[in-house]
């Protein structure tokens, strides 16, 4: 040991301070006396060493790493060759062949006489491949991940809202690993390599405390509202509008727009056409059906007790809902919102089965209270009749164009109830209905009697004992 650290000072004096070593070329001879990792290399060219070492190479690759994983008491091992270790050759070569090369003659001729009088053993220089390296770590470590799982809201059966813990995730970070091994390589030689896989925890970005905070504690509200399953274009406009709605979450002070959430009712988003109101008319047109979700949810958000902050009704009685209870939403132009006035987060389901929409609200549950919606008929306003000359019709007959219908003033209270007390109501809306006027077709209006309609005013009974339930469904 004293004897080769002796050449290996010369080595270092002699070419650190001639100012004329030069690297040796590929073509010189590495001296005798010479050996790498015990292997005699003197009088050997590049290409002759080279041959050495790649017989050498086939002997090592096969050579494990062993890989412990002490978390799940598990060893596993990968060989040199699939962990991207090679044998240096470049850097042997350099080491060998520069030796005796450098220095005044004096000293080349002394550290040559040394070197084949005692010999000295360059290292099997190793390098990795990071890449390969890199690629087969991570393979290895890939069956021990397991992804963080965010604490979860789960709704029961019974519409009570449970939380799920957080489950804690693991990784094996392996660019550590790969920086271990190439440290490893740098200075093992023909010694084992040996790795020690750490697991790395992942916190999950939602945690149990996290919804806690939330304040969703059960059900707060829910409406149903019934179609015709028959009429399939409306039925999928439907179930489309209300899947856009499903699970959707708001905080403490953010407003909802449906038309925000929903988006374009278009063919594009996969609307059909079917019954829509247009100019007071029932006509076709694409995306009909969506103001019967509106509608369900409002009617769900009237009684979660919420701030109602747009809403607008149809021109025309609706037969899925009580007169005044409708909210009729287009898109770029009459929007249905309203503001989670609560202290807590809410989250919106929608159920969509067979002939039925359901929407329920999710919240802070108060028990004691209670939210009583009543809708009332404040006026009725009857149809006109008009008179339209048609040379067609014969004298003294007509034909009745359009039936016509009445019209209504509706206005709708909230009533809030604690442990069975009345504590507030409030009006919540008051809608017009228009009539829709009688039209006759005659030869000469001359021939009929004009009646003209009145307006029949109401002492404030419930809205739907009045208003007929015959318009198309929309």
């Amino acid at each position: 040991m004293a004897k080769q650290f002796l050449i290996s000072f010369v080595l270092l004096i002699t070419m650190g301070t001639c100012p004329l070593f030069a690297l040796p070329t590929k073509q010189e001879l590495i001296i005798e006396g010479v050996k790498v990792n015990g292997i005699p290399v003197g009088g050997k060219s590049y290409a002759e060493l080279l041959k050495i070492l790649d017989h050498q190479e086939k002997k090592i690759i096969n050579k494990k790493i062993t890989v412990h994983i002490p978390e799940v008491t598990k060893t596993e091992f990968i060989s040199y060759e699939k962990a991207g270790i090679e044998i240096d050759k470049e850097r042997i070569w350099s080491a060998a062949s520069s030796i005796g090369k450098g220095g005044n003659w004096w000293s080349r001729a002394w550290l040559r006489w040394q070197v084949q009088r005692r010999g000295y053993d360059i290292p099997l220089y190793l390098k990795l491949d990071k890449g390969k390296a890199f690629h087969t770590l991570h393979t290895l470590a890939k069956p021990w991940r397991k992804e963080p799982q965010d604490a979860r809201l789960m709704v029961t059966r019974n519409d009570k809202v449970v939380i799920l813990p957080e489950i804690e995730g693991r990784s094996i970070p392996v660019p550590v690993v790969l920086e271990e091994l190439e440290n490893k390589v740098k200075i093992s030689g023909s010694e084992p390599i040996a790795l020690t896989l750490t697991f790395q925890r992942e916190k999950p970005s939602r945690t149990a405390k996290d919804l806690q905070d939330y304040k969703i504690t059960g059900l707060i509200a829910k409406f149903s509202t019934q179609f015709n399953p028959a009429n399939i274009n409306r039925s999928d406009n439907i179930r489309l509008a209300a899947l856009a709605l499903d699970n959707f979450f708001l905080k403490p002070g953010q407003q909802f727009s449906f038309n925000e959430i929903v988006g374009p009712r278009t063919k594009e988003a996969g609307y059909n056409e079917a019954t829509i109101i247009q100019n007071n008319e029932f006509v076709s047109g694409v995306g009909g059906g969506v103001c019967q979700v509106s509608t369900t949810l409002y009617n769900t958000v009237l009684r979660a007790n919420l701030k109602i902050i747009e809403r607008s009704p149809h021109s025309l009685i609706i037969p899925y809902v009580e007169p005044g209870l409708d909210a009729t939403v287009v898109y770029g132009y009459r929007d249905f919102k309203f503001l989670n006035n609560t202290e807590g987060c809410l989250i919106i389901k929608t159920v969509v089965y067979q002939n039925t929409i359901t929407c329920k609200i999710y919240g802070l549950e108060r028990p004691e209270q209670k939210v009583v919606i009543k809708s009332f008929q404040e006026k009725v306003i009857e149809p006109k009749t008009i008179y339209r000359e048609d040379p067609t019709v014969p004298k003294g007959q007509y034909i009745v164009e359009k039936k016509g219908s009445r019209g209504w003033v509706i206005r709708v209270e909230r009533h809030i109830y604690r442990n069975g007390q009345l504590v507030y109501s409030e009006v919540i809306s008051r809608d017009l209905y228009p009539p829709v006027h009688r039209i006759i077709k005659t030869f000469s209006a001359e021939d009929l009697e004009i009646s003209q309609p009145t307006e029949t005013p109401s002492s404030g009974v419930p809205a739907s004992l009045y208003c007929p339930q015959v318009a198309p469904v929309v």
